[in-house]
């Protein structure tokens, strides 16, 4: 690794490492182990090897009279293996195990960011933006697949104190990604928006209430869209801090969304609690 100071608002990084594993407990075992409830993992049999490279690099500018930053970054990943990584699907059991093959990874990915501190109106605005590509194999019984992914986000966020008993902050991200094997393509797209609202108009009273709203793709033409919405009130009365606090308003029940792994797709579904109101009482001795 290597750090060097260009100037007093400016600096480079660079780093790079490599290593090998050989070998793990299960390396030998060739007899299906049940690894939880719904999955089953065997080996090759044979004594597995990994090789890994990663080298990556940074520059970072800032102007801290100005509460002004700036940085770039750069990452490369390279790996091999002698086995290759199964899986075998039935309904909703699955079973993985390892075949002997050599086989090739690597990864690419680049980030910008930016930090913007705004003193006279107690705000700080930040953006960032990152973007990133590879390729590598996966097989789904005896059939091998090649897959190439890419991805990118958007990200950016304030925070904002117009008076100081008020502040408040929003914070919105947009990502895409994108899985090709076998002459197939599968892209995914993700929305998130969240904000919080915080007054304190004495030291005594505590009021905040924050949103999120998240927009996810479900299938080529079906978006799953959650909203989320909380509030709170705190009162502190010498030893007494009574709370109340207001979850899930617009009592949504349930969210759901898939995203693709390479040859894989993975759907997750959660069951959320409705429309509650909890009323707490601490008394400190």
């Amino acid at each position: 690794s290597m750090n060097y100071t260009i100037s007093a608002n400016s600096k480079v990084s660079f780093n790079t490492n490599y290593n090998t594993s050989i070998g793990d407990m299960m390396t030998l075992l060739t007899e299906p182990m049940q690894v939880n409830y719904r999955s089953i993992r065997t080996s090759s049999g044979i004594i597995g090897e990994a090789n890994n490279w990663n080298t990556s690099a940074g520059w970072k500018w800032q102007l801290p009279m100005q509460y002004f930053t700036f940085s770039l970054s750069a990452d490369h990943n390279e790996g091999k293996r002698n086995t290759l990584y199964s899986q075998h699907v039935e309904g909703i059991d699955v079973s993985s195990s390892a075949l002997i093959r050599d086989t090739r990874s690597r990864s690419t990915n680049f980030s910008v960011s930016s930090t913007k501190s705004i003193p006279s109106l107690y705000s700080k605005l930040g953006a960032d933006v990152s973007y990133g590509f590879g390729e590598g194999e996966q097989a789904v019984g005896e059939q091998i697949y090649k897959n190439r992914n890419s991805n990118y986000n958007l990200h950016g966020n304030v925070s904002v104190t117009p008076i100081k008993w008020l502040e408040m902050r929003y914070d919105i991200r947009y990502g895409w990604s994108c899985s090709k094997y076998a002459e197939k393509k599968n892209t995914v797209t993700s929305f998130t928006h969240t904000g919080e609202l915080h007054v304190f108009p004495t030291a005594l009273i505590d009021i905040s209430a924050n949103f999120s709203h998240v927009r996810r793709q479900i299938t080529t033409d079906q978006h799953k869209n959650m909203a989320l919405f909380n509030a709170s009130a705190q009162y502190k009365f010498k030893r007494l801090i009574l709370r109340m606090e207001l979850d899930n308003l617009l009592n949504q029940h349930s969210y759901s969304y898939t995203v693709f792994d390479g040859v894989n797709t993975y759907s997750y579904e959660y069951g959320l609690c409705g429309r509650t109101a909890l009323l707490k009482a601490t008394f400190k001795l």
